[in-house]
């Protein structure tokens, strides 16, 4: 990929620190967008970044910060798409390796997935419309009818259900394939591909919304469509919430990392265990930690079996284990937090990496256990879930809730 002479490409790392040249105004934008602490050096004019939370790539002035993940793209790209049940998911499908930044890379998965899902022609589904002809099809909608004309017979206000491409579905898809082409980063020949793609979505409606990409439903109709899906909504969170915050639209794209492995394993470990009869709650927000419930609590990961909870879980993506050191001490109090508002004896922490086997701490003073696992995110998309399976086992089994 090349870049106009014009602009200075910078490249800084996802954890531990950098320290890149620029003028104090570019500091100060840079800090404002939340995602890094930005620290002045000795040195004038060169500044530390550190506490990176977003991948991708920003742009402010003639400097494009291109913020390289610690995860291997192949694994993260893996993880953004993954819908749950990918029996049929080959490693070969995941590899961009021509394509060695953040935007480019989910840019290419996303052309590699439509392709998959449009094989067979645009999903197409039942969609509730407000029309107004003289001759009736569907019902007769007669409050918008006596609101609209009343006392006129015709012409007649109708609901119907029509069978369409302008589904929800495509509406996304093609949300995330218009955003792309705004991304003055991509190179030619992808570009090209995302406009081939985008012309199968001519006759779709634009995606509106407020805040929060939608994420359709899931059901047996678009199961195909699944890893299209997740894709998209990472494309338009990384580009909505940096434009949000007042960058430009068409140079910035920040992706939450930690997000897409939180989801990935939540996602992950409910495929595995649900068949096994355990329920598996995702982002629980109705925790209260005090009796006056004003301490809110909102664990990751809780797994119940017959109403009972039997397991609590926080992903944490970061690194631990390496050293031999005990997790931070912030993570145990809020694991600790966790088992004791679920009335379980234990808690878990999963990090990524490290390698090294669940290691236990005793809380002596609440009787409580507080159990750190570790995640290797390298290798292909068959080996991360084959690791999360064992994570998975080894999580329930220090439960005892295996039967």
């Amino acid at each position: 990929m090349t870049l106009a002479t014009a602009h200075r490409h910078v490249e800084i790392t996802e954890k531990g620190e950098s320290f890149v040249s620029l003028t104090s105004s570019q500091a100060a934008r840079l800090q404002e967008l939340r995602f890094c602490r930005v620290s002045p050096t000795t040195t004038p004019d060169v500044w530390r970044i550190t506490d990176v939370t977003r991948i991708g790539v920003v742009a402010i002035d003639d400097v494009r910060l291109f913020i390289r993940p610690k995860t291997e793209l192949q694994s993260l790209i893996f993880m953004a798409s993954y819908a749950g049940g990918q029996a049929s998911v080959h490693d070969d499908s995941f590899a961009f390796d021509s394509e060695n930044d953040v935007p480019a890379a989910l840019a290419a998965a996303l052309v590699h997935e439509v392709g998959v899902a449009t094989r067979r022609g645009l999903l197409k589904g039942y969609v509730s419309v407000a029309d107004t002809g003289t001759v009736i099809r569907g019902r007769w909608d007669i409050a918008r009818q006596l609101k609209v004309r009343p006392g006129i017979p015709s012409p007649v206000e109708l609901t119907y259900d029509d069978f369409t491409e302008d589904v929800i579905e495509n509406q996304l898809l093609k949300a995330a394939l218009r955003r792309l082409l705004r991304l003055e980063q991509l190179s030619p020949t992808l570009r090209g591909h995302v406009s081939t793609s985008l012309a199968l979505f001519v006759d779709v409606s634009d995606l509106t919304y407020q805040r929060s990409v939608p994420v359709p439903a899931e059901s047996r109709l678009n199961a195909h469509y699944r890893p299209a899906l997740w894709l998209a909504r990472w494309i338009l969170e990384a580009t909505s919430w940096a434009h949000a915050l007042g960058t430009s639209s068409g140079s910035t794209f920040l992706l939450n990392a930690a997000l897409v492995y939180e989801e990935f394993v939540g996602r992950c470990l409910r495929d595995v265990l649900e068949p096994e009869g355990f329920d598996v709650d995702l982002q629980v927000s109705d925790w209260r930690l005090d009796v006056d419930g004003k301490v809110h609590l909102r664990p990751d990961i809780v797994i119940s079996r017959d109403g009972a909870i039997v397991a609590v879980a926080d992903t944490k993506y970061k690194v631990w284990g390496a050293t031999g050191a005990s997790p931070p001490n912030a993570d145990v109090y809020q694991a600790l937090a966790y088992a004791i508002t679920a009335g379980v004896s234990e808690a878990h922490l999963l990090y990524v990496s490290g390698d090294v086997e669940p290691q236990q701490y005793e809380i002596a003073a609440t009787g409580t256990t507080v159990v750190a696992h570790t995640m290797e995110l390298s290798g292909g998309p068959s080996e991360l879930v084959f690791r999360l399976r064992d994570v998975a086992e080894d999580l329930l089994s220090h439960t005892n809730a295996i039967e």
